[in-house]
């Protein structure tokens, strides 16, 4: 993991921790309009308005506006009566779900149960991060841990063609090592999605392959052909190596918000840990 964080830089974006709570979008429908009457109604101080006797507090109406303007909007008196309409609207939908006790079946307990715990477990670990941040002193150690950790390691740039059975992945090799194009081998017989990229795979360390594929690969010639087809769950790998050249690790600045984050992670699952260990957990 450590290793792949400062090699992904160059090739891939970075993945994030995906918010348990999504923004509620903005759209009137003719439905949401019956509401208007009821929304111009004055309501007590600190709530928005009342829906058949159940309060919306400011603070909700606040916090989807907030959301809503770090994802581009602008703060309007329109945007906000939009928002007051959808959570009127919303209430009404959710008070009639009651209605028809749908609110009680299993499955909805169920989802119910699974949304909170998402929700808690998501303000837990946000409270933990503020907490708990990630230094520069710990950055700069891992990083520095992980350049170490590599070593002088190459890249390589390999193009593959699968195929479903070891007798198909004879021949097509045949067929490269007389000369035809492995890109449009790959395009025509290949089984993987990379056929549409005439079988590339782009730069790669060795750490980023299945031991099969790259213990063959890191004794290959640049340009070569691996002398045999390679098993693997996916099918029969006809295997080739394009380029080859020596890895040059992104820099601190470049891999610090994955560092970051692997390291957040890192605190997160001991967290966890202690906290099961620490727990009474029956059958």
């Amino acid at each position: 993991m450590i290793a792949h964080s400062l090699e992904h830089d160059m090739n891939a974006k970075p993945t994030s921790l995906q918010p348990v709570l999504r923004t509620i979008a903005i759209a009137l429908s003719t439905w949401m309009l019956a509401g208007q009457a009821l929304a111009q109604a004055k309501a007590p101080q600190g709530v928005l308005a009342t829906v058949n006797g159940t309060a919306l507090s400011n603070e909700l109406l606040e916090f989807l506006l907030s959301t809503n303007i770090a994802q581009g909007a602008k703060d309007s008196p329109e945007l906000r009566q939009l928002i007051k309409e959808e959570l009127i609207g919303r209430e009404l939908l959710a008070q009639e779900a009651q209605r028809l006790g749908l609110d009680k079946q299993a499955q909805a307990l169920s989802q119910m149960t699974l949304l909170r715990q998402n929700f808690l477990v998501e303000l837990l670990l946000k409270d933990r991060a503020t907490k708990n941040p990630i230094t520069d002193e710990a950055l700069r150690a891992d990083y520095e841990r992980q350049i170490k950790s590599l070593g002088e390691v190459s890249q390589y740039r390999i193009s593959h063609i699968v195929l479903a059975s070891e007798a198909d992945a004879r021949e097509v090799l045949a067929r490269a090592k007389k000369g035809e194009p492995f890109d449009k081998l790959a395009r025509e017989k290949s089984l993987d999605a990379s056929k549409n990229e005439g079988g590339s795979l782009g730069w790669l360390l060795p750490n980023q392959l299945l031991a099969a594929l790259s213990n063959v690969m890191v004794n290959l010639d640049q340009g070569a052909v691996a002398a045999a087809p390679i098993q693997t769950s996916a099918g029969w790998h006809v295997l080739k190596v394009d380029e080859k050249r020596p890895f040059k690790a992104p820099s601190l600045e470049q891999s610090k918000e994955q560092i970051r984050q692997g390291l957040q992670q890192q605190q997160n699952a001991e967290f966890a840990r202690k906290l099961r260990e620490a727990a009474k957990i029956g059958p």
